[in-house]
């Protein structure tokens, strides 16, 4: 009798583990997700890397206003520079261009003589001010 019950366990137990491999239900416990590198708090933000999936990098939505156009250059922090006419922007733009100075150009709110405000890369913001006084001065 001893014998049909250790059988009758063997066979049951053979057909549980076959009915949960074909199911997939297993007693392991699953993998614990990968662990992201953490960024070291010394670093300043210019030499911390930014992922570019990262959610609460709201970027240049929160520091611009809308409704402008840049020169293709990405800055991570902007400063306004000066507030110019609407015929002057684009030569501003080629020269911090061509020095690699991020900028964009927004109308000012509540005007509509085409005064636009001016803002530069935070890192370029001294180039940006010697560069763009003789570009300014040459078109008065």
């Amino acid at each position: 009798m001893t014998r049909r019950r250790r059988a009758g366990r063997r066979t049951a137990g053979l057909w549980r583990t076959a009915a949960a491999a074909v199911l997939g239900f297993t007693r392991r416990d699953a993998a614990p997700p990968p662990r992201t590198p953490w960024r070291d708090r010394s670093a300043s933000s210019y030499e911390a890397p930014l992922a570019a999936d990262d959610q609460l990098q709201l970027g240049r939505a929160a520091q611009l206003p809308p409704f402008g156009r840049g020169n293709g250059i990405d800055a991570l922090f902007w400063v306004p520079l000066a507030r110019l006419d609407g015929d002057r922007v684009d030569a501003a733009f080629a020269a911090l261009a061509a020095a690699d100075i991020a900028a964009w150009a927004a109308p000012v709110r509540g005007r509509r003589d085409g005064v636009q405000d001016l803002f530069v890369a935070a890192m370029g913001f001294e180039t940006a001010e010697d560069l763009l006084r003789p570009v300014l001065r040459r078109e008065d």
